[in-house]
């Protein structure tokens, strides 16, 4: 399920799968988070700026070590 989260996403899910997910994550505390957390990934990923408690700046903090290339117009590390 988690694949079609990410799925979800990145708007690659038709009909009856979203469906399913959306119903899924009303019901799944674990796969909500995990859709807030890919949300987040891909954010931090793309350089949205998003309000922070932290969390992001943690996020982009493993992806820079991890040597993950991201735009450079939104740096919460600065």
């Amino acid at each position: 399920m988690s694949q079609k989260v990410s799925l979800l996403l990145d708007s690659q899910l038709e009909g009856e799968d979203i469906a399913r997910v959306l119903k899924d994550l009303g019901t799944d505390d674990v796969l909500r988070d995990r859709f807030t957390i890919y949300g987040l990934v891909g954010d931090a990923m793309r350089g949205v700026n998003v309000p922070d408690d932290g969390f992001s700046k943690r996020i982009f903090g493993r992806l820079r070590r991890e040597g993950v290339k991201m735009e450079d117009a939104y740096d919460p590390l600065a």
